[in-house]
């Protein structure tokens, strides 16, 4: 996120979402203005679920009991991604975290989850991006994604 946008998108850990905020100037009103890093790009996948694979395990299905398929939206995901070109997904898998164990496992799942959603951003920009992920306390995975001195956090496993 940055300082000089009038109007930008932020996470609200309170609720598991993201905010439009537009920034007051001097008058008392807000100006639209584009955000020219790519906080919002990176929020966005990041905040986003993307399809689950048909490898995946799903946090909903218990282990060894039958006929769980869970319905059409069981593997989540945005829908206009037929839309988009053959293997292209919108957003994160982190979602599947959410039963997680809090293991080293996960941890590592999560850093490659969060590359994996923010691939596209870094092919159109041609920047490095890295990403990370920290056990804030037991259960609390925190992923980071930084790209040229702009960091964005989220949560891994927001149901």
């Amino acid at each position: 996120m940055t300082t000089t946008a009038g109007m930008m998108l932020r996470y609200r850990a309170d609720l598991g979402c993201c905010d439009l905020v537009v920034r007051a100037t001097a008058n008392g009103r807000g100006r639209v203005r584009t955000d020219s890093t790519l906080a919002s790009a990176l929020l966005s996948q990041l905040g986003s679920d993307r399809r689950a694979d048909a490898t995946d395990n799903l946090p909903n299905a218990i282990a060894l009991l039958p006929a769980q398929g869970g319905g059409a939206f069981s593997r989540r995901g945005w829908p206009g991604d037929m839309l988009l070109p053959t293997g292209t997904r919108q957003g994160s898998r982190l979602w599947l975290l959410s039963r997680g164990k809090a293991s080293e496992t996960d941890r590592v799942a999560a850093i490659g989850y969060a590359a994996e959603a923010v691939a596209p951003v870094a092919q159109w920009s041609c920047e490095t991006i890295q990403t990370t992920a920290t056990w804030l306390r037991a259960g609390i995975l925190q992923v980071t994604a930084t790209v040229s001195g702009v960091s964005i956090t989220v949560p891994a496993g927001s149901a």
